[in-house]
Formats: structure tokens, C-alpha cells, sequence
């Protein structure tokens, strides 16, 4: 296969992209891995994404196995995996920003304490 025919767009937006898919199998074998393994992740949001890319990676692997126009498209899969690069990186954003801001909020606990009554002496 030829990789530089993931840029023309005639090769991406084929209606009909034919029934010869050699990776059905694999990608089959992977989304359900990637399915199942979600279920042991501890975090509930990645958790939750990965079942949904994978359901959605799955649904789009019966359309492209069935030949169905428009919804077995090449595009689809790259629209699928570039999404789930992004929410990758989105995730990844937010978590270094939950990080830094711990910091934060005890310097404005500090802050505060210094208005609240006090303790009285005996």
C-alpha cells in the first residue's frame, strides 16, 4: 500500500471503497481488545472514551465490511482517529492543568484563614 494515498482526497471520500479489506480482522481483534480493556481502566473518563472511539471504530468496521456507501468510507476511520488523538491530548492537557493548580488553591486557603476567627485562649 502506498501512503501517500491517505492525502488524495479520491482515495478518502470513495463512496463505495470496495469489499477487498485485509484489515478487517486485525482492526476486528483490536477495537474489541481496546473494548474490553476499558473496563479495567480505573480512570472513569478514559474509561468512557475508549468505549466510545472503539463502539464507534466498530460500527464504522461493519459499514466498510458490508460495503455500504458513504458510512464505509476511508475518511471516517482517519476522522475517528484523529479525534481520538485530539481528546488524547485534550486529557492530557487537563491533567497537567489539575497539577499545577493544587499549589493554588492552598496559597488562597492561606489567604483566607487570616479573616477567620481564631481559637480563644483559656
Amino acid at each position: 500500500m502506498n501512503p501517500f494515498k491517505l492525502f488524495d482526497p479520491s482515495y478518502l471520500f470513495d463512496t463505495r471503497p470496495g469489499s477487498e479489506f485485509m484489515l478487517f480482522w486485525p482492526l476486528l481483534i483490536l477495537f474489541v481488545a481496546v473494548f474490553v480493556g476499558s473496563f479495567k481502566v480505573k480512570m472513569k473518563d478514559l474509561a468512557d472514551a475508549m468505549r466510545w472511539f472503539s463502539g464507534l471504530s466498530l460500527v464504522w468496521l461493519f459499514f466498510r465490511d458490508q460495503n455500504i456507501p458513504y458510512l464505509g468510507m476511508r475518511f471516517w476511520m482517519i476522522l475517528i482517529l484523529l479525534a481520538a488523538v485530539a481528546y488524547a491530548i485534550w486529557t492530557w492537557k487537563k491533567q497537567h492543568q489539575k497539577a499545577e493548580a493544587k499549589p493554588v488553591i492552598d496559597h488562597h486557603r492561606q489567604t483566607m484563614e487570616k479573616y477567620l476567627p481564631k481559637k480563644k485562649r483559656r
